[in-house]
């Protein structure tokens, strides 16, 4: 894997028994791989001995590269840009004390501060959001068997 090709060597593989493909700069030998690959043999030869980073992230993901990379990567192009030396480590912080721990507010604070929304109920809507507000034209039919659907209540 450590070996770079020139992409003249790429574009000599260009053929079904010696097919290889540039992804991202790394060099690919599909040869073993074309009757295994679900799109069909012919869209690897159709890339064969190019670069076919373009078609290849158009269909697949990070995923598909990193299950057959081992098997399959022969090398690197030349071209292709090193990667960049890791970074020295940071020195450590120096440890500082532990911050103070502010204490929460009691409850009876936080319900005063939320009064005016309504009564304290969990889960309910507060006061003023039930309030039913009928039309100007409702009028029940009769009182004694009022429901909310008023209109289709039978007073007979």
């Amino acid at each position: 894997m450590s070996k770079t090709f020139s992409q003249s060597d790429v574009s000599s593989h260009n053929k079904p028994d010696s097919l290889w493909i540039v992804i991202d700069g790394d060099v690919y030998d599909v040869t073993k791989f074309q009757d295994d690959h679900p799109g069909g043999k012919k869209i690897l030869q159709k890339v064969g001995g190019k670069d076919a980073s373009k078609q290849f992230w158009k269909y697949h993901n990070a995923g598909i590269l990193k299950k057959y990379q081992k098997q399959l990567q022969v090398g690197s192009l030349d071209s292709k840009p090193k990667p960049a030396a890791p970074p020295a480590p940071a020195p450590k912080p120096k440890q500082q004390a532990p911050k103070a721990v502010v204490p929460a507010k009691p409850a009876e604070e936080e319900a005063e501060a939320l009064e005016p929304f309504g009564q304290q109920i969990p889960f309910a809507d507060p006061s003023w959001y039930q309030s039913v507000r009928l039309g100007p034209s409702f009028t029940p039919r009769c009182p004694a068997s009022f429901s909310w659907t008023g209109w289709l209540a039978d007073c007979s």
